[in-house]
């Protein structure tokens, strides 16, 4: 008798179509994990494309937000209503918006010690606020002089063409007056953390020996205070503005608001930007205001970059400084 043929299943499951199918189902889980991880990297890739676009529009709009701040600022600075008038004197004053804050600070260059025309004794001051090191301070004090004035005699602590050349740098003092105050980072000792620190209460652009005590910053005042009290000297209207009385009285002739006075003068507006999702700008720009000439621009434009100040406007060290407007600056349209 024969035997019964095999089944046409029982030929087709042998243990090689086994392993055929195995491989198959191995393939194509292979296939869908690629395309899961091809997926989920196209979808990480785009959300950060889509953080990165985010940040750059809130940025945009903060920076945006900043130049109108500036406007602002060169407008309440020639406002025609003297009490409404921003002042000069490193007032900070707060502009609350629904979604945002603008914060201005203005800082006239004659309230600034100039570094091209001012005495020893005012250099001294804004050089110890930098540095406790007394030698540091005169080092720093005689490099300065010898960078600006015309000769080649160094003094005691200074730096003329031999010291310079003995540092190894490969340029030597202008033995002329600063044309900028990025300048002054190129005067031995002026590194990049000390010139950070009086950067911001130095100046190229007064041309005044003397600092306008009415429109110096308070934290300039204290440097002065500090150098005047360690000689014994006492000015009372100096002490009454630290002291955040009333001084007007005691202000002599040549001290009057320069603003006030519709002069032609130079300011440092700094303007910062906070929106509601953190994101902030920050504007640093000098400005000339030229009254005189009516053939001119109503203000001419010395200096201008984005920066982050050492401390930022919004920093709580600023409170007491802080001017709150409330006008149409205020209302969002």
């Amino acid at each position: 008798m024969r035997p019964a043929p095999k089944s046409a299943s029982m030929r087709f499951n042998t243990p090689t179509h086994f392993q055929q199918r195995g491989m198959a189902l191995v393939i194509v889980i292979w296939i869908l994990t690629l395309l899961s991880l091809m997926a989920g990297s196209f979808a990480l890739s785009m959300r950060r494309e889509s953080s990165v676009a985010s940040a750059l529009k809130n940025n945009a709009q903060a920076l945006a937000l900043a130049e109108t701040g500036l406007g602002i600022a060169q407008f309440m600075l020639q406002h025609p209503d003297t009490e409404q008038r921003w002042q000069p004197d490193g007032s900070v004053y707060r502009i609350p918006r629904s979604d945002s804050e603008i914060r201005v600070r203005i800082l006239a260059e004659s309230g600034k010690v100039d570094i091209n025309a001012a005495e020893e004794p005012m250099l001294r001051a804004v050089i110890n606020g930098a540095t406790d090191d007394s030698k540091q301070q005169q080092q720093l004090l005689d490099a300065l002089l010898d960078w600006r004035d015309a000769d080649d005699e160094p003094r005691p602590q200074g730096a003329e063409n031999k010291q310079y050349r003995q540092a190894g740098l490969a340029y030597q003092p202008s033995n002329q007056p600063f044309q900028s105050l990025e300048e002054l980072q190129l005067v031995q000792g002026f590194n990049a953390e000390i010139f950070e620190r009086i950067q911001p209460w130095i100046t190229v652009y007064s041309g005044q020996s003397e600092l306008n005590l009415r429109l110096a910053a308070p934290e300039l005042l204290q440097m002065v205070g500090d150098q005047l009290k360690g000689q014994n000297i006492h000015d009372v209207y100096l002490e009454k503005r630290l002291a955040g009385t009333d001084a007007s009285g005691d202000v002599e002739g040549d001290q009057t608001d320069a603003a006030l006075a519709d002069q032609n003068q130079t300011y440092t507006i700094i303007v910062e930007t906070l929106l509601e999702d953190q994101a902030t700008a920050a504007l640093e720009v000098v400005l000339k205001i030229q009254n005189q000439d009516p053939n001119q621009p109503p203000y001419q434009i010395l200096d201008w970059k984005q920066s982050q100040q050492v401390l930022s406007l919004f920093d709580p060290a600023k409170a007491s400084q802080l001017i709150t407007v409330q006008d149409e600056f205020t209302n969002d349209h």
